[in-house]
């Protein structure tokens, strides 16, 4: 069993014998979680501390020739603004009326260059909230900071996409069908639609404690919006991306009709087929080592050479060894030679 502060927040239960089992479990849920932040959150992290200590130049300098800061926030906003200047001006104008800034959590990465950070601005009494809203941060290949967007708590989601078409605008430039196809899939997913899979999409969960059987994640996904409760999933961070495919690891959150809130994590292999996602493979959010040697060793595999005519014949050769000639002729032009 472990504890969250003063509740109980896992229970695990093995046979009377597998002590020795149970044990390594539990060594294995004692270790530190890895944090998760990159070169855009830790830029952040050092304006926060350049503000608190009045440190303009250091603020000018951390700051992009092209930054802009893009307070989306419906009810009380700054609107747009850009420069190096408006930078420093907006900093100068947090310290002037005594709040402080302090990022309590990163929400998601992409790449080095985008994060997107959990902010809290409050006065002296660190029990006084007055904001706490996602702001996502972006630098450019020297370090700063080019670019700040903050949005309301509840468009957490509209702050993933953003995060998404940025990550796809640059980093992710390389391989942005890859990329489209498995961010247009979660969201797919939060829209109670249908993920954008092949017909014959290969789905494994190799996870230690099962949720699915093989073969059954898209009956899974498919029965969410009878299910008792609303859930959404994102990902998080991304820690590989090829032409081929990805591994990331996504998050999920769900509350029943009861009110009960639940959040888990995990790692996903995923690939890609053309504009479609082919396979994936989920594993527990420990995993990672074991998810990047699954992703290597399916990019090892020597490329098959095929397309829609080969394919053909191959349908045709099995129709041909069934002896089931409607299916065959099924296959053949009226004017075939």
């Amino acid at each position: 069993m472990t504890v969250d502060n003063n509740m109980v927040n896992r229970c695990e239960v093995f046979d009377e014998a597998d002590l020795d089992t149970a044990i390594a479990r539990f060594q294995e849920l004692s270790r530190p979680t890895p944090r998760l932040e990159n070169a855009a959150s830790q830029a952040f992290q050092r304006v926060e501390a350049y503000i608190s200590a009045r440190d303009w130049d250091s603020v000018a300098e951390i700051a992009a020739e092209n930054f802009s800061v893009d307070d989306r926030r419906r009810v009380v906003n700054a609107g747009i603004r850009y420069g190096r200047d408006a930078a420093i001006r907006e900093s100068q104008s947090v310290a002037d009326v005594g709040f402080t800034l302090t990022t309590v959590g990163v929400m998601a990465t992409r790449g080095a260059r985008l994060a997107l950070v959990r902010v809290r601005a409050s006065v002296s009494d660190p029990e006084a909230i007055l904001n706490d809203a996602p702001n996502l941060v972006e630098i450019g290949a020297t370090g700063r900071i080019v670019a700040i967007v903050v949005f309301d708590p509840d468009d957490f989601y509209a702050a993933i996409a953003e995060l998404d078409a940025r990550y796809l605008a640059g980093e992710a430039a390389a391989h942005a069908r890859t990329w489209s196809v498995i961010s247009g899939s979660y969201a797919a997913i939060n829209r109670n639609e249908m993920p954008l899979t092949t017909p014959d999409c290969v789905n494994i969960d190799r996870r230690r404690e099962l949720a699915m059987g093989v073969g059954d994640l898209i009956a899974y996904i498919s029965a969410v919006p009878d299910r008792d409760q609303d859930s959404k999933v994102y990902v998080e961070t991304v820690h590989r991306l090829t032409e081929r495919g990805a591994v990331v690891t996504y998050a999920a959150l769900g509350t029943s009709q009861e009110g009960f809130d639940a959040e888990w994590r995990g790692i996903a292999v995923l690939t890609v087929d053309g504009e479609l996602v082919d396979r994936t493979e989920i594993f527990d959010e420990a995993d990672l080592d074991a998810a990047l040697a699954r992703f290597d060793e399916l990019h090892s595999q020597p490329p098959r050479l095929e397309n829609a005519a080969g394919r053909i014949v191959e349908r045709y050769l099995a129709h041909f060894a069934a002896r089931d000639w409607a299916a065959l002729a099924e296959l053949l032009a009226d004017d075939i030679i």
